[in-house]
Formats: structure tokens, sequence, C-alpha cells
């Protein structure tokens, strides 16, 4: 290397320091530019996210309304989960305090026989009531699921569970639930007990 006479390097030129302070500065400038793109992305992410959250409560909440004056709340909640979820398999169960056991309310899609092993607060639906939350296949261990359980909505007013939801299968073109699907499920945890309770008031009301 050629030095200087001294062994030192030679000077660097004050045009490559220039060059040099240009060229970190337009890279340091980029990367601000891509950091703000990501952000920007991410943000309009959350808003239609919940913007097609918004419109499938709404709908779910525009049906169970409509059903309350047509007196077809369990078909309006299979609907909801049928055409908002994707599920063609459910039933639905009064949970009674008392005797701590269950019985079927209705169902859609499922053979009665295979219900009846949950009458008895079997599996989820004894953990539903101990724990007074939904449950979930996914957030189980595998050991302690009983054939046919999948997911289990927890209908809940004052905090007190008063039945349950069964989602026994998903469509086969869909593998898991998604967060949306959670958000409507928890939405249908008050709501659709609420729609089912008033039903069952207005036919005490009606009844001879």
């Amino acid at each position: 290397m050629i030095g200087t006479g001294d062994g030192s390097r030679p000077p660097v030129k004050e045009g490559c320091r220039i060059e040099a302070a240009h060229r970190e500065s337009s890279i340091h400038t980029g990367m601000e530019e891509l950091r703000l793109r990501v952000q920007q992305l991410s943000l309009r992410e959350q808003i239609e996210r919940n913007h097609f959250l918004l419109m499938r409560l709404n709908a779910a909440s525009a049906r169970l309304i409509q059903s309350i004056e047509a007196g077809d709340v369990f078909d309006a909640i299979a609907e909801i989960i049928a055409n908002l979820i994707g599920c063609e398999e459910i039933a639905v169960f009064n949970f009674h305090p008392s005797r701590q056991d269950f019985s079927l309310a209705w169902s859609l899609g499922v053979e009665a026989d295979a219900l009846k092993p949950f009458l008895c607060g079997a599996g989820m639906f004894g953990r539903a009531v101990q724990q007074g939350m939904s449950q979930f296949q996914e957030r189980q261990p595998e050991a302690a699921l009983l054939p046919f359980e999948k997911n289990l909505t927890a209908l809940k007013s004052s905090r007190e569970i008063i039945g349950v939801i069964t989602i026994f299968g998903l469509l086969p073109q869909k593998n898991s639930l998604e967060w949306a699907d959670y958000e409507l499920l928890k939405f249908l945890e008050t709501y659709a007990a609420v729609a089912i309770q008033l039903q069952g008031l207005q036919g005490k009301q009606v009844a001879p």
C-alpha cells in the first residue's frame, strides 16, 4: 500500500466524505419511507378487518332481532353460524343449574343419539360451566376431548351460564376458526342468550 511517507494512510478527499454521507442519508431516508409504508399498510389492514367484523356483527344482530318477531331464534342462530362462520352441524343445549346437567333445545345436522353423552355435562360442557366461559378445540388438551367435540359457545345471562351452542364441525373448506369467528361467537354468548330467553318468555305469554 502506498503511504504518505510517514507510514500513515493518505487523507480522504472531501468529495469522498460528502459522497459517503449522501449515500448514508439516502439509505436512512429509504428505510424511514419503508417503515412508514409498512405502518400504513398495517393500520389499513386493521381498519379493513374491523370493518369486516362490524358488517358481520350487524348482520347477526339484525337477524336475531328479526327472529324475535318471527319466533325462530334457533333457526336464526343456525343461519348466523352457517353463513358467517361456516358450519352446518350445530346444537343448542339448555343448562339446568339445580341438576347440573343439560337438555337438548335444538339441533341441526347431528343425530340425537350422538348428543346424549353431553347431557350429563361431560367434556367441554362441564368445563364451560365450571370456568364460566366458552371452550374451543384449539385450546383444549387433545386427551380431554370427547368424540365429536369441536367448539362450544357458552350462553350467558348476567354472567350465569344458561346453555351452550355447540359447533360439531366446520365446512370442509374451512380448517379452523379465525379471529373474526371468535369475535362473532363472543357476540352470540350474550345476545343469542338474550334472544333465546326472550323467545321463551313470549311463548309463556301466549300459552293458554
